[in-house]
């Protein structure tokens, strides 16, 4: 179904292709969102148009029209938004089938209906079932008429007749012009872990450690403040997990642009944080050191070393023959001078 021709209030454009993906764009007066829906339903673009700003990183690869493989998460990789199920991380075999890194929703192609389109509200259905796994996946993007907040609601269904396990996350990656050294990561956690191997050869913080968000053990022993992003000349990446949410939410904020984008999610289902800091550190294939990035991603599972290593610890999801299992998510765009104390479920931002 096509959507109603507006220039003006919320309006939908779903008659467009990005380097020979089927695209579509939500927006309305404040926000542009623009999907891949060929692709994962990447979202490649997330515009406060107030101020011109694009929260989304933007890999520096070049591609061009047919470039896009969908078989290989890092050959296809443009940055932005991808939701990943069922296996988050390293690669691994599950029940016989083979999963790469981040495979498979990322990947796949997905169809759409237009449930609701005026010019106080837009909403769109995305769904696809994987090839892998007897999974598939339904989830409701709306916007709202002079609303910063992007509601998501979505089901997973097992269509199988074995008890399946699956990872399932979100993995919002930030770049400049929004992300710089002007910026602070906030949430409530009880305890921090950094992967137990460093992801690059420029580590900030020490493999296999804990603490908190504001005193982490850096490398040397020193005690590092997370929150503070550190400029793109800082030359370190890191990977590392929150654990023991107190609160179902996360900010950056950017206190020099005043401005600052947030998270809430469904804390039964999205336990997890996971902190992928690239502050120009992230060396070797694909990056080589050119790239200034930040995710912080809602996970149901820990570590990001593939879906075999959530169940050896317990932390992946269980989904019975039939079931399904049911999840939501909210960002909202602010404008704040000082740093966020809280988003609460209604996406306002304290």
């Amino acid at each position: 179904m096509s959507a109603i021709r507006r220039n003006s209030g919320c309006r939908i454009t779903d008659e467009i292709r990005y380097k020979g993906l089927k695209a579509i764009i939500m927006e309305n007066e404040l926000l542009k969102v623009f999907i891949l829906v060929d692709k994962g339903t990447d979202i490649i673009e997330l515009l406060y148009k107030p101020k011109d700003i694009d929260f989304m990183w933007k890999s520096p690869k070049t591609f061009k029209e047919g470039d896009i493989d969908r078989k290989d998460f890092l050959e296809s990789y443009l940055g932005g938004w991808q939701e990943i199920i069922p296996n988050g991380g390293s690669p691994c075999i599950y029940k016989g089938a083979s999963l790469g890194l981040h495979d498979e929703t990322s990947m796949v192609s997905w169809d759409y209906d237009i449930l609701e389109d005026s010019q106080f509200k837009i909403i769109v259905k995305f769904y696809t079932k994987l090839a892998k796994v007897p999974l598939s996946i339904e989830k409701v993007l709306s916007l709202s008429s002079n609303s910063s907040v992007l509601s998501i609601e979505e089901k997973v269904m097992n269509n199988g007749n074995e008890v399946l396990d699956f990872m399932w996350g979100h993995h919002p990656c930030f770049g400049s012009p929004f992300l710089s050294s002007e910026c602070v990561i906030n949430f409530n956690a009880k305890e921090i872990l950094s992967n137990p191997g460093s992801i690059s050869s420029f580590p900030l913080v020490m493999s296999g450690a804990s603490g908190k968000l504001k005193a982490f053990p850096g490398k040397n022993g020193e005690m590092i403040d997370l929150s503070k992003v550190l400029d793109k000349n800082a030359k370190v990446a890191d990977l590392l997990y929150a654990k023991g949410l107190n609160e179902n939410w996360f900010s950056v904020t950017n206190i020099g642009k005043k401005v600052g984008i947030g998270y809430v999610f469904d804390p039964k289902v999205f336990r997890y944080l996971y902190l992928w800091m690239v502050y120009g550190g992230g060396d070797n294939y694909p990056w080589y050191s050119n790239t200034y990035s930040l995710a912080v991603e809602p996970w149901s599972s820990y570590p990001g070393l593939g879906l075999l290593e959530c169940i050896k610890n317990s932390t992946a999801l269980k989904i019975s023959p039939g079931e399904v299992k049911s999840a939501w998510l909210k960002t909202v765009v602010y404008e704040k001078e000082n740093d966020v104390e809280k988003i609460d479920n209604t996406s306002s931002v304290h």
